[in-house]
């Protein structure tokens, strides 16, 4: 009988563990500078724009944009990164496909680039790393102890 449970727990553990591949999202991830005599705040209008352009395209309609704004930083206190994030590859070559300099997203970028300054991007996969609770010896999750 304990050897079916421990079977069956260990089973049940492995299944809820295991996630597809289209579970991780993928990031576009560009490096920018605001340019002189503008704010932080100009960038939050001007990206809140850009994702309301790039929402209204075909694959862009569950993009996700962020904003990572340096707190500590040695460098430059104008750095910032403007992350684009999709839920899948799929998604994001169905938006890209459709992207050029006269599509709703394209002429936002216009706007944005009167603002800040990006080069360079990387393409990202987040894969999430997940742990389950910690079962004890009674098959409760969470416990501290082990009794």
């Amino acid at each position: 009988m304990r050897a079916t449970v421990r079977a069956a727990l260990f089973m049940y553990v492995l299944v809820t563990s295991i996630r597809p591949a289209s579970a991780n999202e993928f990031e576009q991830v560009w490096t920018c500078t605001i340019q002189a005599g503008h704010t932080l705040d100009e960038v939050r209008s001007a990206g809140t724009a850009w994702l309301k352009a790039a929402r209204s395209m075909p694959g862009g309609e569950e993009l996700q944009l962020v904003i990572r704004w340096p707190i500590a930083v040695p460098e430059s206190a104008e750095l910032f990164q403007f992350v684009i994030r999709a839920a899948s590859l799929q998604t994001w070559g169905t938006f890209y496909d459709g992207y050029h300099p006269d599509s709703p997203a394209g002429k936002a970028d216009e706007v944005f680039a009167s603002i800040a300054t990006c080069s360079g991007s990387t393409l990202w996969e987040s894969i999430e790393i997940g742990v389950e609770p910690r079962i004890d010896r009674t098959g409760h999750r969470g416990s501290t102890r082990d009794s």
